[in-house]
């Protein structure tokens, strides 16, 4: 009788222990999926390469395998993250916009006068000119294709619209100020941003354009004649 009780008992300490183990033991994760920061990396790692490769080439010469072996990652581990060529192609421009921007947050930091607003926008187009050459060129590429996506449309017309906030409402309160002479606000801010685009889409065109050089110009004619005669 007493062997049975401890037979009972050495089994039951078993199971317990079995139970413990299993429970302390943490989720796996699903196939593909890397732990933590190493994630964020690789998506960030993606998305940058992938601009890359889609100013250079444009989106239909590059494929999911090309990607792969610029990144040293794994294909299936791209579909894991993005799902399609067509969603990392629209977070690469979504990214790419949203860098520029918080450049000029970064350089308009602190800043109020209108005029001072319009500078550290051109001027962005100086600090982010690689960044910026890339996204107007993915922009043209796409401009072409025959399937459009509504998010990669969005993506791109973002860029456009906060840069209209931007110098539209810094001129409108530098006329409001008496700072600038009376404009059109809308019409000064299409001029400056078509002759940031073509100072962008020149450069891509000629490499001996000095496209800072340009903006520059652009920048000093803008502010100069927004004040004359103030």
């Amino acid at each position: 009788m007493r062997q049975q009780m401890r037979k009972r008992s050495a089994v039951r300490r078993k199971m317990s222990s079995t139970t413990k183990s299993k429970s302390a033991r943490p989720a796996r994760r699903g196939p593909g999926r890397p732990a933590g920061e190493k994630s964020d990396d690789s998506v960030a790692i993606l998305q940058d390469v992938a601009l890359d490769l889609f100013s250079q080439r444009g989106f239909h010469a590059v494929t999911i395998k090309d990607i792969a072996k610029a990144t040293g990652l794994n294909a299936a581990l791209i579909y894991y993250y993005f799902g399609s060529k067509e969603d990392l192609f629209q977070q690469s421009v979504q990214v790419a916009v949203d860098r520029a921007f918080e450049q000029f947050e970064t350089l308009a930091q602190g800043h109020t006068a209108p005029d001072q607003i319009i500078r550290d926008w051109i001027e962005t187009h100086i600090k982010q000119r690689e960044l910026i050459r890339k996204l107007v060129q993915v922009s043209l590429d796409y401009s072409k294709m025959e399937h459009r996506v509504p998010e990669t449309d969005a993506a791109i017309r973002q860029f456009y619209d906060r840069e209209r906030a931007v110098l539209s409402s810094a001129i409108r309160k530098g006329v409001r100020q008496k700072l600038f002479r009376k404009v059109d606000p809308d019409q000064t801010t299409e001029f400056i941003s078509t002759f940031l685009d073509g100072a962008m889409v020149r450069s891509l065109i000629f490499d001996d354009f000095n496209s800072s050089k340009a903006i520059r110009g652009l920048q000093n004619f803008i502010l100069s004649n927004l004040q004359d005669g103030t």
